[in-house]
């Protein structure tokens, strides 16, 4: 018996998990896909919003506003890059003066730090902002940080501290047996005295199963671009256009250029509804609208002033996720008054990278003032890892090198990422498994060759510790092979 399964491995599951082993409980988390991070957390703008623009007194603008005040002591705690460079929604016309200065109104009742400018004001912030600007929205707190390398080190982080994690575990069914949960995978049946409901766009088969309060969930694509590193110095602030209102409900956040934390520019997103729940894939149609918004707003961008237009043949990839807008238009939230012990955490679209470790430390209250269990006394709020080779000063890479002559070694020459860390990704607890999981922990295939020439030794690598074949490896689990035969048969 499980004190609580999680279902769902994204930023919130994940955030759960690592609430829920603070304390003495047996806890199970369920993924669908075959690593951590497989839905919709990894294909999202990376921004960590401060609050300005959510519905006041909404879930969403509570739990933005808390979330977004966790952030720098969380990713402090485990090590994950984290950059407050602040936010400014630029403005051509009146007409979208009237938004900022409505969103203005929307920031002061939430309780968040933020400024109309006029023109002089935004060149006070950034002075190579484009002619045709005459104002804008400033805010100081927005910030940047990875998605899926915070989702990493909050599951390494549970794992150290005792919860288990299982992947390819597709729930496909729930119901109630007396006092606890039943809980069926493809292959198995787990007992749970609570369970946590994290999965996304498909939170709402998992409440359905098991309440007359019934939600849907209508998933809406986004797709975005990754600009080479080489820009990198001329991008310090995030930018967005204002938002624009969508034809299923809610809205985007608009168009925004967003410097990464690891030191590429994400450009993007397009939002559309779709039927597909698992939407991870880029379109032509997708990527010609990023493209099309960059071509005719390039002019207004700081960038500009550096790199006159566009720079199309300098996108080195895209990418895709979906996001779960729910039809009630905000978080859901707690437990269905007719399923104690089942608690939602659904419908989290953005903000919901920014809001869910705050919904997480309110959604295990619930068992916690319930149950009152006893707080670990050896509880590790940390992570051991090792600091990617890039990051390391000189002194540091020759101190690095004599502990580890793996480190010497460089794999993936466009990320500077070595044998050391490869190795070291496949080895942490829930550890990489797949070419795939090896580039979202360590960026080994991120860079501008997108993996090119340095797969061939990844694959290796992950031979030699997993002690499997090659053509055992997959490029993302599953039906994803990257070799199917041997081109020479050995005698």
């Amino acid at each position: 018996m499980w004190d609580a399964v999680v279902i769902g491995a994204g930023i919130c599951g994940c955030s759960v998990a690592r609430e829920l082993a603070r304390y003495e409980l047996k806890v199970l988390v369920l993924e669908k896909g075959h690593d951590l991070c497989a839905g919709t957390t990894r294909g999202n703008s990376a921004t960590v919003h401060a609050g300005y623009d959510p519905e006041p007194g909404t879930n969403k603008a509570i739990y933005n506003v808390k979330g977004s005040r966790m952030y720098e002591e969380l990713c402090r705690e485990l090590e994950v890059p984290y950059q407050k460079n602040g936010l400014i929604m630029f403005a051509t016309d009146e007409k979208q003066m009237e938004e900022v200065r409505r969103l203005k109104a929307m920031g002061d009742a939430n309780g968040v730090r933020c400024e109309v400018c006029d023109r002089e004001g935004i060149l006070a912030v950034e002075p190579d902002m484009g002619e045709g600007v005459i104002g804008g929205l400033w805010v100081p707190d927005s910030a940047m940080v990875c998605p899926y390398s915070l989702v990493f080190a909050l599951a390494e982080n549970a794992a150290i501290n005792g919860v288990e994690f299982k992947t390819s575990a597709e729930v496909i069914g729930i119901h109630r047996e007396g006092e606890h949960w039943i809980v069926t995978t493809k292959e198995d049946a787990v007992a749970a005295r609570y369970i946590f409901n994290c999965a996304g766009t498909h939170a709402d088969r998992m409440n359905n199963m098991v309440s007359k309060d019934r939600f849907h969930i209508l998933p809406r694509e986004g797709q975005h671009l990754i600009l080479d590193r080489e820009f990198a110095p001329f991008v310090k602030t995030t930018i967005y256009q204002p938002p624009e209102e969508l034809p299923g409900g809610g809205h985007t956040k608009g168009m925004g250029l967003m410097p990464s934390v690891d030191g590429t520019i994400i450009l993007g997103c397009n939002a559309d509804d779709t039927e597909d729940r698992d939407f991870s894939d880029t379109t032509r149609e997708g990527i010609e609208k990023i493209i099309a918004f960059f071509e005719e707003k390039w002019k207004y961008l700081p960038i500009s002033r550096h790199v006159p237009r566009f720079p199309g043949e300098s996108v080195i990839t895209a990418y895709g996720g979906s996001r779960a807008h729910p039809d009630r238009d905000d978080f859901i939230l707690g437990e269905p008054a007719d399923a104690p012990g089942f608690i939602n955490l659904a419908g989290i679209e953005s903000p919901g990278v920014t809001a869910a470790p705050a919904i997480a430390a309110a959604m295990v209250s619930l068992l916690v003032e319930r149950e009152k269990p006893e707080k670990k006394k050896d509880y590790q709020p940390g992570r051991r890892i090792k600091k990617p080779f890039r990051t390391m000063t000189k002194e540091e890479q020759e101190q690095a090198i004599a502990e580890d002559p793996d480190y010497a070694k460089i794999v993936c020459r466009c990320e500077q990422v070595t044998e050391a860390e490869i190795r070291d990704a496949i080895r942490r607890p829930v550890g990489a498994r797949s070419l795939s999981a090896v580039k979202m922990r360590v960026r080994a295939g991120m860079g501008r060759c997108q993996g090119g020439f340095c797969s061939p030794r990844v694959l290796e690598i992950l031979c030699e510790e997993l002690h499997k074949t090659p053509l055992e490896i997959t490029q993302s689990g599953g039906n994803s092979p990257i070799l199917l035969d041997e081109a020479c048969k050995r005698r």
